[in-house]
């Protein structure tokens, strides 16, 4: 059954002749506790995508659905992820989860709340730094900190924008098999933003590739029908796991080539051409 939906959508910045037409023609079915990770270029409007399902902007034209009714705003059943991390700095790790848990469910007690808090502090690990500021945390911890708080309002729908992005590898595959771990539990909808193809394929259940900009449309899905879990160690010989890095990789090349030699003719001025005169 589809989840969410995105029927015709387009986005644009600016205003009058300065207008510039981020995405376009968005076409995409969820179903629900689907894991879909979106892949493209930096600047192709992948944030923009992840914005109109969280509703923090609203689309100039067709639908952004949840359940068969039209997004218009934030929401605590869809949770966000940030690159950026997006914490706030006076605040310990567990006022920054308390604060979203208390918006999300008010008729909470402080009891139930602590303790609600506390298991998703526990299940990213961070139960000795529990009452550290940010300032105080390394980016994976503070990253860990901005999963736990998305978790705890106990979202339907988990939105995530390049989360591990500013991370190091090292730290960056111990949290993408967290995120992994935490999902198997739960199974709630992820839509996840990356610009990293082999990421995409060890965690999604599906790859939807974003053309590049400006005017991104999504392309066709690519499924990924790996076993779970992934050892990534065993991915890099398994020869289902080549074919799709190389299909994407390729549609994704194959698009930015398309667009680059469409925008140098556009661009390009037609040659200045002299009159032939004749003489008799």
């Amino acid at each position: 059954m589809t989840f969410i939906t995105l029927n015709n959508v387009s986005k644009s910045y600016g205003c009058d002749h300065h207008t510039t037409q981020v995405l376009r023609d968005i076409n995409l079915d969820i179903t629900e506790g689907e894991f879909v990770a979106i892949v493209g270029f930096s600047g192709s409007g992948k944030t923009t995508l992840i914005s109109l399902l969280a509703g923090l902007q609203e689309a100039d034209g067709g639908k952004v659905m949840m359940h068969d009714k039209a997004i218009t705003g934030p929401g605590h059943e869809r949770g966000v992820i940030f690159q950026n991390y997006s914490l706030l700095p006076w605040l310990t790790v567990f006022g920054n989860i308390d604060l979203a848990v208390t918006q999300a469910f008010p008729k909470m007690t402080k009891a139930q709340r602590r303790a609600h808090v506390e298991k998703y502090v526990a299940m990213v690990n961070l139960t000795p730094a529990m009452q550290k500021r940010p300032s105080e945390l390394s980016g994976g911890m503070r990253q860990r900190v901005a999963i736990a708080r998305a978790l705890a309002m106990e979202p339907e729908v988990l939105l995530m924008d390049e989360p591990l992005g500013a991370l190091d590898a090292l730290t960056r595959a111990v949290l993408q098999d967290e995120i992994i771990s935490i999902w198997q539990q739960n199974r709630r909808t992820v839509v996840m933003i990356t610009n990293d193809v082999d990421e995409a394929i060890l965690m999604a259940d599906r790859i939807v590739p974003l053309t590049p900009g400006p005017g991104a449309t999504l392309g066709p899905s690519f499924a990924v029908e790996l076993a779970r879990p992934r050892e990534r160690a065993r991915l890099n010989f398994d020869a289902r796991f080549k074919s799709i890095r190389n299909s994407v990789t390729h549609y994704l090349t194959a698009a930015s080539a398309t667009k680059q030699s469409l925008r140098i003719r556009r661009e390009t001025p037609l040659p200045d051409i002299e009159p032939r005169v004749e003489v008799a």
